[in-house]
């Protein structure tokens, strides 16, 4: 039998060697070494490293993509997609191969130099920076100025500290809506650093209003590496974030209480904070007051809820609002604590966005995460403002309905939906992780295991929820 020609014979050998070299490939960590089988040739690159330049040995034939002949170590060759390899031999028999790419997506690396190195060590002065982002190809990339300072309650005492950020000018950094103030999670009694992109995923996927993006961002200031970060929004009221509109109000109930411009309601005591607007004289403190009590005194109304107290609360954001709590067990609510309502001029009162999750996931009372997932929503037994405002609402049949109608269609289509959110982001920030985890020593398993523990709880959880739902 006459030998193959012109196509492609099976019977010819395949590259003897095909790898990627760092010394010829500067931004490489490491030399990518290629797997090959049969016509295929399997290799991990980090996301974004499109172009690079291949060695590869080809003996006897000569090397071709598309009719563009390739040399070893030379060629510089975009990998986006699966690059075609042709090996053409002397006696006119020709073979392909077929280079995939096995796309490893990182943490994109914020750094940022203090104006004289100076240290961080406020949460109310800034210190005048510069700020270099790198998108690793995922987001553009940034260079700028900025002011930075301290940030949080009790996790600014942690020996991880959290920082916010306000820059210069503008800017829509890694693909968000473009404002100045931006806040870097620092996740320290996060042991998965998944928690709060977790619940913010479960908030897009209930529509809960204003939810914050989280995007993974390893951190280095002054030269020195802080570990693995999540870079979010910073919860204001603006047309790019929490847009209220002329007139509109953003109120935060926490019992830090610790704005300049504040009031306990009347019925439930409830630790109300103006985030905005800017306050400057009491009288306008005493409107946003009066307003409020308006909408508490319906609640606490002994023909609750046969009043018209959701003519001034919206029960679609209420109902929301306790799903994404009660599934991620979030009983911060309860205090209350980060706990955020706004309104329009003229429209109703309207629960969010949501926030903070560190003591979420079984975490609070037992300062452990993923050990129950029976925890019910509302403490029992308890006179705790939040616990009295908010439980009482959710005894409303109209709220209950919504929360059995919502749950039931996310529990079948939404909850598989965020077990793979889950494993996508892990695969993220699985090396960042490890990097993290060398400087703050943090985890007592590794990585892996972690994922495995948070999304076992959630299958948990859900499931527990689903009999404490239908049993409102």
């Amino acid at each position: 039998m006459g030998c193959k020609k012109n196509h492609d014979d099976d019977s010819l050998p395949l590259f003897n060697g095909f790898k990627i070299e760092k010394k010829k490939n500067p931004a490489l960590a490491a030399d990518v070494v290629f797997q090959i089988s049969n016509d295929t040739l399997y290799g991990n690159l980090e996301y974004g490293l499109t172009d690079l330049v291949p060695t590869f040995i080809a003996p006897d034939a000569s090397v071709d993509i598309n009719g563009v002949a390739q040399t070893s170590a030379v060629t510089s060759v975009n990998f986006k997609d699966v690059v075609v390899y042709t090996l053409s031999f002397s006696d006119t028999r020709k073979k392909k191969y077929y280079v995939k790419i096995n796309w490893e997506r990182t943490a994109v690396h914020i750094s940022i130099t203090t104006d004289g190195n100076v240290p961080i060590v406020s949460k109310d002065n800034y210190v005048h920076a510069s700020i270099k982002i790198d998108g690793k190809g995922m987001y553009d990339d940034y260079t700028g100025t900025t002011n930075i300072k301290g940030r949080g309650n009790s996790t600014w005492g942690m020996p991880k500290k959290p920082y916010r950020l306000k820059l210069d000018t503008k800017a829509g950094l890694l693909g968000l809506s473009p404002e100045k103030d931006w806040v870097l999670l620092a996740n320290y009694l996060d042991e998965t650093h998944m928690l709060n992109a977790i619940a913010m995923k479960a908030g897009k996927q209930f529509d809960t209003p204003f939810t914050n993006s989280i995007i993974p961002a390893e951190v280095t200031i002054n030269g020195v590496y802080q570990g693995l970060y999540m870079f979010t929004e910073q919860v204001e009221a603006e047309s790019n974030r929490v847009n209220v509109g002329s007139g509109g109000v953003l109120l935060e109930l926490d019992t830090n209480f610790d704005e300049d411009w504040k009031f306990y309601s009347s019925s439930f005591s409830l630790p109300v904070m103006v985030k905005y607007p800017n306050l400057t004289m009491q009288s306008e403190l005493d409107a946003i007051q009066a307003q409020f009590q308006q909408m508490e005194l319906l609640v606490a109304a002994a023909d609750f809820p046969n009043n018209n107290y959701l003519d001034y609360l919206d029960a679609e954001s209420v109902a929301r609002y306790f799903l994404v709590y009660m599934l991620t067990d979030n009983q911060e609510i309860n205090h209350p604590k980060s706990t955020y309502i706004y309104k329009t001029a003229t429209g109703k009162y309207t629960m969010g966005p949501i926030w903070d999750f560190d003591w979420a996931y079984g975490f609070e009372g037992t300062s452990l995460h993923f050990t129950s997932y029976t925890q019910p929503f509302f403490w029992t037994g308890n006179t705790s403002a939040g616990t009295q405002f908010f439980s009482k609402i959710s005894t409303d049949p109209v709220i209950k309905q919504l929360l059995k109608q919502k749950w039931s269609a996310y529990k079948s289509e939404g909850l598989p939906v965020l077990l793979k959110f889950a494993d996508d982001y892990a695969e993220i920030i699985k090396y960042a992780w490890i990097r993290d985890q060398a400087v703050w020593h943090t985890s007592t398993t590794g990585f892996k295991d972690q994922v495995g523990k948070l999304k076992t709880w959630l299958t948990n959880r859900a499931d527990y929820l689903s009999s404490y739902i239908g049993n409102l």
